[in-house]
Order: structure tokens, then C-alpha cells, then sequence
């Protein structure tokens, strides 16, 4: 799994709320991607943290 695959999967609910229990069990077996993934801002969606995934691909840095 890769950061964008990560993405694609938190778009699918983008209006529930991001948490890191979520992310720990999409990513579970997967260290590397939970290294690269940022920090999940309070009380943001999955789909606001499935933007942030996708700017991180692409370097681009808020």
C-alpha cells in the first residue's frame, strides 16, 4: 500500500471523521507508510486527511 492507495480509501467516507485508530489499522503490517504519512490535523475529515496524503505525494507542502 502505498500513501495514494491510502487516499483512495479514506475518499470513500469523506465526510466521517479522521482518527488515528483508523489509520493504524489501514495501514496495519505497513510501517513504512505509517512513517510517511503526516500528522492527522484535529477534527478533520477522511476525506480533508486524503488531500493532505495526496499533497504529500506530490511534495507540495502547505
Amino acid at each position: 500500500m502505498c500513501l495514494t492507495d491510502l487516499a483512495d480509501l479514506l475518499s470513500e467516507q469523506p465526510e466521517e471523521l479522521m482518527g488515528l485508530g483508523l489509520l493504524l489499522a489501514l495501514t496495519a503490517g505497513e510501517p513504512a507508510v505509517l512513517r510517511r504519512a503526516p500528522a492527522i490535523p484535529e477534527g478533520a475529515t477522511r476525506g480533508e486527511y486524503a488531500a493532505l496524503l495526496r499533497l504529500n505525494v506530490l511534495e507540495v507542502h502547505p
